[in-house]
């Protein structure tokens, strides 16, 4: 699961707060280039946020968009076994990415202004 963010957005409502918004926004771009010359890189105008949906359970917890499932065992060949009764983890289906983006943005100028 990722969040999906326009190049654009993060222009507009990151950037321009402060030199934390700079930072994470320049991150992005220098990131760009570093990767432009590889096969399917960069990726149109659209940016991957892979880790955020971490973030956003932390925010809030989506208590009606999971089911508690059994969790894989990872083998030490780095492979998984399902189906085992150890322990259970949440299994998302949906994680709001507007609220997640919006939270983020909303502390950035909270934090460091327009």
């Amino acid at each position: 699961m990722n969040i999906r963010v326009s190049i654009a957005e993060l222009a507009v409502r990151v950037k321009p707060h402060g030199k934390v918004g700079a930072y994470l926004y320049q991150q992005l771009v220098d990131f760009n280039f570093q990767m432009g010359a590889s096969l399917g890189w960069p990726k149109g105008e659209m940016w991957s946020l892979r880790d955020t949906p971490a973030v956003s359970v932390l925010l809030d917890d989506h208590e009606y968009g999971y089911e508690m499932k059994p969790a894989p065992r990872i083998t030490n060949d780095m492979r998984y076994v399902h189906n085992q009764n150890e322990r259970l983890i949440r299994w998302y289906h949906s994680i709001d990415p507007r609220f997640t983006l919006d939270d983020m943005y909303a502390k950035l100028q909270l934090q460091f202004g327009s």
